[in-house]
């Protein structure tokens, strides 16, 4: 062969037989940086032998001889199956991605550098009690023993050259930190209301913002350079949810409880779902913990050890967002002879500074590349908290931030610790006491049969004003003078009619003496859940957990019941816009995936809000900087606003080319709509359907920005649902792609309190590594998992033990 074929030998010796070689090897190194789920290994730092069972699904159950010894393997699990997501979370709360992936990440370093988040989680662990601080040491050992053992890492480490430091207690109150601006979303409304301001007439920013509707449902029943400013900051918070899946319009979650005595088990029975960014691998790790004292399970953040929704031996917990206004925009007034001071009320201040280094890596090939010089920053802070408008750049005039995550005595973590150990209704509430950033709505059941509400965390009171828009620092009229004292938030015990509903709807009444937000979610999730809820009573019908899981995945949307009869009396002025609305009228309002008309609805409700707001909601030429902004009041108008705009107020909005007469409106959006569809699913509207236009797009850090990689490590799944359907969905329209989803459902939990079912589904899989089973094996799933409770765990089990040598 190599005489008679010297070249395709040279070939085959030289390039061909190396390729392969190095193939193998690549995909063997690969292999061996999946998770180890069977075998005994000694490792150092346990008190005793610890087991790691995997179920068939990857969840993993823990048992120990300790508390500490639980924590301890939780550590070295979530090592096992998410030390790239690990180490991402943490270099995005330290502000310190760009050291891997270069100048694209700069503008978020320094936006999370300027806020301070890891330094804020430094000054919240001296606030914690010795067996809170405890868990957080022994987690840490955890993760450290298995970097200790020098196992393959995963890919992701190998294709960046990345190594990753040892795990800190400070990593994980971190993400705690990184949670809370997960679920804080009132910045955003409130850089949007601003900008409103600025071009709308009184009557125009009522009917826009008109607050929560009288009648929904409540769960407890009874200038130019500050406009350079804000638009800088919505561009910096939009990178966060398109780059980093954190926050987002969509971000929400449900939850309910039903008591025992509307059950066909005599038991409570619980259900939740986290709305937040869908991602590879899922935000949330299922686990159970056992050990004498300590019995509970549930979804658990990798980087943390405890579990944040779930049960234990006595109780259940799940949880939403409460979207309190925990967030404040604050302009000061700078001494005209002295730009490092400031006016507070009588007083002139000096800005407290500091200097921040982000070091940016040379981008792709590395070693061919001049090193990036790091960029250093000065972040000032004044009383108000951190001079966010800094960051873009603007020194005039100052812009603060005030935020509960960021001051000082955090004490969020041992509020988790402690409700992980609660027994009954008094000792969870004296947990929540705790309870600072994210503000959370939790439901409640217990062994005894009771079921609860109960709000948690700090919520301001301010001397005046509501925060709904940056207001004068200097004046001091606006400063917060204390926070909701944790006995007198919103909570409810036993209620009558025998189930409560959380859904980012308003908790509480009218009555209620304090404010919490105006920023409530629009109703009709919460509307939706009561309506089944009701409907299952009034025919008599036991709840089961079957019931629990149907309303979890219900896709009715009350909105677009509201709009329909609007929306079908215009009578088109065409065949196809004709078509089109007769396609309407004959719909349910379910946004099901395989629903022609919910496509339609959706396309033209998207464009008919450009069309009634946006004229009024461009400003000036020369105000271009706030267009952004704007855009987005018009885009996030809700459907209630919608509906008033064709109604009562369409003198306000719809003035072509008649006052008060929206056809022109409608026909134009109409036909935005429909030409949209075309291009995106092809000229027969027979084949239109909202899932081949509607899909869940789950992003891996950083692999989906590179095509070829997407392949392997991104996923995508046509969708249905909508923000105000039970099963939530987003849709951000991106030409290319059509509507994509990247908010939604996290995980779904149904239970009961005690050793009764625990089922449960994760967004994506358990695994963090592409070639695992479990990297993805829950996308799209409809059979919900059992969480099994201690010693009914089967699978393959990973024995820790003691190293007899080395000890702890």
């Amino acid at each position: 062969m190599f005489r008679n074929y010297p070249l395709l030998s040279r070939f085959t010796l030289l390039v061909l037989l190396p390729l392969v070689a190095g193939a193998t090897a690549l995909l063997l190194h690969l292999q061996s940086s999946r998770a180890q789920d069977e075998g005994r290994l000694q490792v150092r730092g346990l008190d005793g032998e610890t087991t790691l069972t995997r179920d068939r699904d990857g969840a993993v159950a823990i048992r120990a001889g300790s508390a500490h010894d639980v924590y301890f393997a939780m550590g070295y699990a979530h090592a096992q199956d998410r030390l790239w997501q690990m180490e991402v979370q943490r270099r995005t709360a330290q502000g310190r991605l760009s050291e891997v992936f270069g100048r694209k990440t700069v503008k978020q370093d320094v936006w999370l550098r300027t806020l301070g988040l890891y330094r804020a989680a430094e000054k919240s662990l001296p606030a914690l009690g010795s067996e809170a601080r405890a868990s957080l040491e022994a987690y840490a050992a955890g993760v450290n023993a298995w970097l200790a053992q020098g196992q393959a890492l995963p890919p992701e480490f190998l294709a960046l050259d990345v190594q990753p430091a040892r795990w800190e207690p400070t990593d994980s109150l971190a993400l705690v930190k990184l949670f809370a601006l997960q679920l804080a979303g009132n910045l955003d409304q409130e850089l949007e209301r601003y900008a409103a301001a600025q071009v709308l007439d009184a009557a125009q920013m009522k009917s826009l913002y008109a607050g929560y509707p009288a009648q929904a449902p409540v769960t407890v029943r009874a200038g130019e350079q500050a406009g350079r400013q804000l638009a800088g900051l919505s561009q910096l918070q939009q990178s966060l949810q398109e780059q980093l899946q954190i926050g987002g319009r969509a971000v929400g979650s449900n939850a309910w409880v039903v008591a025992g005595r509307l059950t066909a088990d005599g038991k409570p029975l619980l259900a939740n779902d986290p709305h937040m960014g869908l991602q590879l691998p899922s935000l949330w790790y299922a686990v159970s913990q056992h050990s004498p004292g300590l019995q509970v399970a549930g979804m658990s953040l990798p980087g943390m050890p405890v579990v944040v929704f779930g049960k234990n031996r006595d109780i259940a917990w799940g949880g939403t967002n409460m979207m309190a206004d925990a967030q404040d925009l604050y302009f000061e007034r700078i001494d005209p002879h002295d730009a490092a001071r400031y006016q507070d009320g009588k007083e002139w201040r000096r800005f407290d500074t500091r200097t921040e280094t982000v070091r940016v890596r040379a981008e792709f090939p590395h070693a061919l590349r001049e090193p990036v010089a790091p960029l250093r920053i000065q972040v000032r802070e004044s009383v108000h908290g951190v001079l966010v408008g800094d960051v873009v750049g603007s020194f005039d005039q100052p812009l603060a931030l005030r935020w509960t995550a960021l001051e000082e005595g955090d004490t969020t973590y041992e509020s988790f610790f402690n409700i992980n150990r609660a027994r009954d209704w008094n000792s969870f509430r004296a947990a929540l006491r705790f309870h600072v950033a994210p503000a959370l709505n939790l439901v409640y059941a217990d062994q005894a049969g009771n079921i609860g509400y109960a709000g948690a965390g700090r919520v301001p009171v301010r001397a005046a004003g509501q925060g709904a828009l940056p207001a004068p620092g200097w004046s001091g009229d606006y400063r917060w003078t204390g926070y909701i004292p944790p006995e007198a938030m919103p909570h409810a015990l036993n209620p009558e009619r025998g189930y409560l509903v959380s859904a980012n709807n308003k908790v509480a009444g009218d009555d209620y003496p304090y404010f919490i937000t105006g920023d409530w979610a629009p109703p009709a999730r919460a509307a939706r859940i009561e309506q089944m809820l009701a409907a299952e009573v009034a025919a008599g019908r036991k709840m089961t957990l079957a019931t629990m899981e149907h309303m979890q995945g219900d896709l009715l949307n009350l909105e677009a019941r509201q709009l329909l009869p609007l929306l079908t009396a215009y009578q088109g002025r065409n065949e196809r816009q004709q078509r089109a609305l007769a396609l309407l009228a004959r719909w349910d309002g379910v946004m099901g995936k395989d629903s022609q008309a919910a496509a339609i609805y959706w396309a033209w409700t998207s464009h008919l809000r450009s069309e009634l707001f946006g004229p009024s909601l461009r400003g000036f030429w020369n105000h271009e900087v706030q267009q952004g902004l704007l855009g987005a009041a018009a885009a996030n108008a809700g459907a209630a606003t919608v509906a008033e705009a064709l109604g009562a107020q369409k003198a306000l909005w719809c003035r072509q080319p008649v006052a008060g007469n929206c056809d022109a409106a409608l026909s134009k959006s109409l036909d935005s709509a429909l030409d949209e569809l075309q291009k995106l699913a092809g000229r027969d509207m027979d084949d239109w359907r909202w899932g081949s236009v509607h899909a869940i797009h789950f992003r891996h850090m950083p692999f989906s920005d590179v095509k070829l990689m997407d392949l392997v490590y991104g996923r995508q799944l046509a969708s249905g649902g909508a923000p105000a359907t039970v099963s939530v969905a987003n849709a951000s329209f991106q030409a290319s792609k059509g509507y994509v989803q990247g908010f939604g459902a996290a995980f779904r939990q149904v239970m009961e309190p005690g050793a009764g079912p625990h089922l449960y589904l994760n967004s994506t899989g358990q695994s963090g590594h592409p070639l695992s089973r479990h990297y993805d094996d829950m996308i799209g799933a409809t059979q919900y998992r059992s969480l099994a409770e201690a010693g009914a765990a089967k699978g393959s089990v990973l024995a820790l033990t003691p190293n007899p040598v080395q000890g702890k």
